[in-house]
C-alpha cells in the first residue's frame, strides 16, 4: 500500500512539474513572438507597386478582395486546425499566428499539442533571401533548426502561395505574372540570388480555389525532400474589411498520392 502511495506522489509530482514546466516554456515562447511581431511590424519596408499590369484574374480577385480600400502595412492572422507530420501520425492541434507584408516577409509562430502535456512550438521567419525555422520542445527545449538557401526557396514559394490571404503583394515588385490559360497564372518570385514560382488555379466566380508549387520542400526524417505542394482553398470570408480565405487545406503530393498534412481555419485577422 505504502508502495501505491508513493507512485501516485510520484506520478503526481511529475505532472505537476511538467505543467509548470510546460506554462514557463509557453509563456517564453509567447513573449519572442510578441517581441519579433513588434520589430517585423515596425521595421520591414512595403516593397514598392509595380507598374506592369496583372493578369485579369488577379486583377479580379484584389479588387474582390477589399484591400485597396482596406490598406495595411501588416496583417496578422490567427489561426486553428490540425497538423501532422506523416501520413500514419495522429493528427495534432495546431494554434497558429502568422504575419505577413506586402512584401517578401513573413513570420510564422506555431504551437502544436499532442496530448495535453506534450507540446511543440515552431517559430519560422522569412525575410531578405533567408529563411529560418526553430522548433522547441515545450517552447524552450531546441529540437532542430532549418535554414539554408534551399529552405529558404522553400519558403519564398510559401510566402508567395499566402499572397491569397495577403492580395496587397500581388502588385509589388519583384514578382511576375504569366496568365496560363482562363483559370491558371503563374507567379514567380525573385528575391535576392533564389526565385520561386506557384500556380494559382481560379474559379468562375474569380476566386482562387488552389495553389500549387514544385519549388516546396517536405520534412523528413534526416532532413527536407522536393516535393509537389498544393493549398485547396475551400471557403472565404470578410475579416476586418477584406475576403481572405478562411479554410484551406494543405496537400503534400507524394508518388502520385495526396497526403493532406495541414488544415486550418483563420480565426481572427486584423490589419495593422
Amino acid at each position: 500500500m505504502n508502495i501505491l502511495k508513493k507512485l501516485v506522489a510520484v506520478i503526481v509530482i511529475l505532472a505537476l512539474v511538467n505543467i509548470g514546466f510546460i506554462w514557463y516554456g509557453q509563456t517564453s515562447f509567447d513573449a519572442t513572438v510578441k517581441t519579433l511581431a513588434k520589430a517585423f511590424a515596425e521595421n520591414n519596408e512595403t516593397t514598392p507597386r509595380s507598374n506592369k499590369r496583372l493578369p485579369d484574374p488577379l486583377l479580379k480577385y484584389i479588387d474582390e478582395s477589399k484591400a485597396k480600400e482596406h490598406s495595411y502595412k501588416t496583417l496578422v492572422l490567427q489561426l486553428e486546425g490540425e497538423y501532422r507530420s506523416r501520413p500514419k501520425s495522429k493528427w495534432a492541434q495546431m494554434h497558429a499566428l502568422a504575419l505577413l507584408r506586402p512584401s517578401c516577409d513573413m513570420l510564422w509562430a506555431i504551437r502544436l499539442e499532442s496530448n495535453p502535456i506534450v507540446t511543440f512550438n515552431a517559430l519560422e521567419t522569412y525575410h531578405g533571401a533567408k529563411a529560418t525555422m526553430e522548433m522547441l520542445l515545450f517552447g524552450i527545449i531546441p529540437t532542430g533548426k532549418r535554414e539554408g538557401e534551399k529552405f529558404a526557396r522553400s519558403e519564398l514559394a510559401r510566402v508567395l502561395a499566402y499572397s491569397v490571404y495577403n492580395p496587397l503583394l500581388f502588385e509589388r515588385e519583384g514578382v511576375e505574372f504569366t496568365q496560363l490559360d482562363a483559370n491558371r497564372v503563374e507567379a514567380v518570385a525573385k528575391d535576392g540570388n533564389i526565385s520561386a514560382s506557384v500556380t494559382f488555379l481560379f474559379n468562375p466566380k474569380g476566386e482562387i480555389v488552389e495553389v500549387q508549387s514544385k519549388d516546396r520542400l517536405r520534412p523528413v526524417k534526416g532532413g527536407l525532400q522536393p516535393a509537389f505542394w498544393r493549398m485547396k482553398i475551400l471557403s472565404y470570408r470578410e475579416v476586418d474589411g477584406i475576403k481572405i480565405p478562411e479554410n484551406v487545406e494543405e496537400h503534400w503530393v507524394i508518388e502520385g498520392n495526396e497526403f493532406p498534412y495541414l488544415r486550418a481555419k483563420v480565426d481572427m485577422a486584423k490589419r495593422l
